[in-house]
This record gives structure tokens, sequence and C-alpha cells, in this order.
């Protein structure tokens, strides 16, 4: 399952409670679909396309973004990983 979540400072959160297959490269927002991709660092990995589109005040969220964090399950009895990736934002 993926959630989104807001920072104080109004990055945009991404969290997921399964393991990805890699550490995500950069993630494609499409503006006028309301979708996300997930680019990964391990070119052998496909991109995922998240499956849900997003509210319109979720959007107005994403526009105002530079960047996302990443939280993300890790093998059970680890620490989530946690790092920052950029955000490509794609339409008008």
């Amino acid at each position: 399952m993926i959630k989104l979540g807001q920072t104080d400072d109004g990055r945009l959160v991404v969290a997921s409670n399964q393991p990805l297959p890699s550490k995500i490269k950069r993630v494609e927002y499409y503006r006028e679909q309301k979708i996300f991709t997930f680019a990964f660092e391990d070119e052998e990995d496909e991109d995922i396309l998240m499956p849900l589109e997003v509210s319109d005040e979720v959007s107005e969220i994403i526009k105002g973004s530079p960047d996302v964090i990443i939280v993300a399950t890790t093998n059970e009895g680890e620490d989530p990983s946690k790092y920052l990736s950029p955000l490509v934002q794609i339409g008008v």
C-alpha cells in the first residue's frame, strides 16, 4: 500500500508498507492525469505506475513540492529506508 503525506515545510511524502525493488531515482507526476510513476535507480527494475488518481487538493500540494521524501519498508526487523528523490512534473 502506498500513502501520500506532507511535511510541515510542504514537501510531499510517499510511504510504502512494501519493499521497493530498488531505490527510486525520480518520481514523475503527470499533472493532467494526476498520476505518479516511480523510476528506479536499477535500470533492470521496471517503472511502477501508482495505481490511483490523486484528488485536486492533493494535486495542489504536489505542484508546490520540489522533491519527494520516500519512506519504504525494508526487510523484516530493519528500519524503513528514507531518502529524498527529485519530483519531475510533466504537463501544465
